[in-house]
């Protein structure tokens, strides 16, 4: 059996605009979006209050007045730095750590409660078996006593491979210790789920989200049939992992309301009128592995940065500085995250505030010989668009580059035999361009975001978005550290 945890960080863009405000502890705390827009992260003051997700700001201006709430511009600095130190931190407990979000992360905890032998202290089954926890033998049962086809939750849960006593509680003195370590060393509050799978995991953090508040219990475990059966009841199918919002129309005619709905239809069905996805999904719930660091619900398939500006551009070398950044910016992410993108989209926008003049949406986009990550590349097909699009009679206010159809790079890599050589970019440019690409990440993980950049995207560039109420990046600008001054 695997014990696999997933850390989730507590209204995390809230939480880190308060960790260096302790006079901000008990106060509703709102952080809003590019170019002070929209909420887009709320403190659980906030939430009380009925503020929503994705309220425009306007909406809320005379709320936030009366009711003394924290207003503050997204300070992505602040929240990568401190999102950083809380992953660090989990290296205290498993060189395991996958980097789901900036606010999530997966561990393996395995090997923390295993004996020389692979098994679980005090049992009897191997570790190998994967935590399947009877799924594979409910396939047996497949269509009786399920309106959907499914089988009786005893038939597929059964199983004498349970945690033994012992080594729960050690898992919960564990997880105990994982949440209040991580809320000491980095100020941000954390919930904690443990599962066999993935998803169950996933499921678990959410249930110490939401039962945490009135328990004090900022973590749970689900492992044994019983609790699985009582807690998945209590858990909507919209909140399982790889659940989307376009699926649960179809999942309720199906009268699948809840995760135990979901985890007791047959797989085979969900894979025949949904996808394998689905079925991996259905697995999961059950204690199968399906999902792990390589396979996931939800397969990046594109990646965009884009921005509203703070003022108008009109010309085409602002725009240029902002498609540039914009790129520069993708192709970094997709390095960090191992992927190439098989083309490049470029948009751009008017307004539309103003009922006299209609407003323009217009865009491009271009494939490449073969997916690639690298900035020269990326960025000179984006700017390439933009040329074509940019019209000097505009006033524009927002663009953004779409990095399409991504793959993983061993996906691109194994590709190459698959295209003629590329009379632009031969093998020896590539390779150029690949050692450039890896001395800049290196030169900007060293000394800092955006220590070293390309020209292209300007030295102090007007189209940067409005964040009036921006909080000093602390851990990062040594001229943002707090000064104490003595009387």
């Amino acid at each position: 059996m695997k014990i696999i945890g997933l850390l989730d960080c507590d209204s995390f863009f809230a939480s880190c605009e308060k960790v260096f405000r302790p006079d901000w502890e008990n106060r509703p705390v709102v952080v809003l979006s590019n170019n002070d827009g929209c909420v887009v992260a709320r403190s659980p003051e906030a939430k009380a209050l009925g503020i929503a997700m994705g309220a425009p700001f306007f909406q809320i201006r005379e709320l936030a007045r009366t009711a003394g709430v924290v207003v503050r511009s997204g300070n992505f600095a602040l929240y990568g730095d401190l999102s950083r130190r809380v992953v660090e931190t989990l290296g205290r407990w498993t060189p395991s750590v996958d980097v789901y979000s900036i606010d999530e992360a997966f561990l393996d905890l395995t090997g923390r409660f295993c004996d020389s032998s692979g098994r679980l202290r005090g049992s009897e089954t191997t570790a190998e078996n994967g935590g399947d926890l009877g799924g594979l033998r409910g396939l047996s049962g497949l269509g009786k006593n399920d309106k959907n086809g499914g089988v009786d939750w005893r038939e597929f849960c059964a199983s004498d491979e349970r945690l033994p006593s012992e080594t729960r509680r050690e898992i919960e003195r564990t997880a105990a210790e994982i949440v209040e370590t991580v809320r000491r060393w980095t100020g941000i509050p954390v919930s904690l789920g443990l599962g066999p799978t993935r998803t169950l995991a996933k499921a678990a953090s959410r249930i110490a989200k939401r039962d945490g508040v009135e328990t004090g219990r900022k973590f749970a475990l689900l492992f044994d049939p019983e609790e699985r059966e009582r807690e998945l009841k209590r858990l909507p199918v919209g909140d399982v992992w790889g659940v989307g919002r376009r699926l649960l129309p179809a999942f309720w005619r199906l009268g699948l309301r809840t995760a135990f709905d979901l985890a007791r239809v047959d797989p085979i069905y969900m894979r025949k009128n949904f996808s394998i996805v689905q079925e991996k999904t259905v697995r999961e719930l059950r204690g199968e592995r399906t999902f792990d660091s390589k396979t996931r619900p939800e397969a990046q398939k594109s990646l965009q940065i884009s921005r509203s500006f703070g003022t108008t551009v009109e010309t085409l070398a602002e725009m240029e500085e902002a498609v540039s950044s914009f790129a520069s910016t993708a192709t970094a992410k997709m390095r960090a995250r191992k992927i190439a993108a098989s083309g490049v989209y470029v948009y751009m926008s008017t307004s539309g505030r103003d009922p006299n003049v209609p407003r323009r949406n217009v865009g491009l986009a271009v494939n490449f010989a073969r997916p690639t990550n690298s900035t020269p590349e990326f960025l000179s097909a984006a700017l390439r668009l933009t040329r074509t699009l940019f019209d000097p009679k505009l006033a524009w206010r927002k663009a953004g580059v779409v990095a399409l159809e991504t793959v993983d790079e061993s996906v691109a890599a194994s590709r190459r035999f698959l295209f003629e050589p590329d009379p632009e970019r031969p093998v020896e440019r590539r390779e150029r361009d690949r050692r450039l690409c890896e001395a800049l990440d290196k030169a900007n993980a060293t000394f800092g975001k955006k220590s070293v950049f390309f020209a292209s995207d300007g030295i102090k560039p007007r189209w940067t978005p409005n964040a009036r109420f921006v909080s000093p990046s602390y851990t990062t600008d040594w001229n943002a550290l707090p000064v104490v001054r003595a009387n």
